[in-house]
């Protein structure tokens, strides 16, 4: 048999991308070395009596539009929201509990000032994540007149942030983790918390220029439609 497309890697993006093109009417097969597919997205017994995925840190990236394309609701798929997003223990006894309504209160008790730059923090993070994620989801223009053009409508995206969104952005896509998080928080616990979103999934350095991005990236995640979650 003949195929049209061959996806190596039988993962959650390989899987999504073979049933887009099978919708298109294209023949495809993904090959996969184990035994078992799903990639990062797969659920496994890894002790006696009990599964849990067993790679996926989060499901707030998984693109609302791909679910309902897939009508993954319909096959089963029910996700639900966690009360908590981050918990930080630290070597005195004290922790730190993020999430559940009680981000402010938690940051409070480490540090008054931190609590009051955290609504900042948030808003402006949001800011800039809003018009990114609607260019992240688009086909990157191509070099042809029909991608000139629409490379400036995109540019056009990017001009229509405020002033204080464009210095976000490019501090967000240019300066490390360590130098964003030191501008808003003076405690160490609670800069920790947050450097984790930004190393996560590829542990590079929170010294590492451009690290800050992915802090701007988990903000792009929606749950059961909250934005962020």
């Amino acid at each position: 048999m003949r195929w049209d497309v061959i996806i190596i890697g039988g993962g959650h993006n390989g899987l999504v991308c073979a049933w887009y093109l099978a919708r298109a009417g294209k023949r495809v097969l993904v090959l996969e070395r184990r035994g078992i597919v799903g990639g990062a997205a797969v659920t496994e017994e890894f002790i006696p009596g009990f599964r849990n995925s067993t790679a996926s840190y989060t499901v707030g990236l998984l693109d609302p539009a791909i679910a309902r394309d897939m009508d993954l609701s319909g096959h089963g798929l029910r996700i639900v929201s966690r009360p908590f997003s981050n918990f930080l223990p630290t070597d005195d006894g004290r922790y730190l509990l993020m999430g559940g309504g009680q981000s402010a209160a938690a940051v409070a008790a480490w540090s008054p000032r931190d609590a009051a730059a955290l609504p900042d923090y948030e808003r402006r993070l949001s800011s800039v994540a809003r018009v990114l994620r609607l260019l992240a989801d688009r086909v990157p223009p191509a070099r042809d007149t029909g991608g000139i053009v629409r490379a400036v409508e995109q540019g056009w995206r990017l001009l229509g942030l405020s002033d204080e969104a464009k210095r976000d952005a490019i501090d967000l896509l240019t300066r490390s983790a360590r130098e964003v998080l030191d501008s808003y928080f003076e405690s160490d616990p609670v800069k920790a918390v947050f450097g984790f979103d930004a190393i996560v999934g590829h542990y590079a350095s929170p010294d590492t220029p451009g690290s800050a991005y992915v802090l701007l990236h988990h903000v792009f995640g929606e749950v059961n439609d909250v934005p962020g979650a």
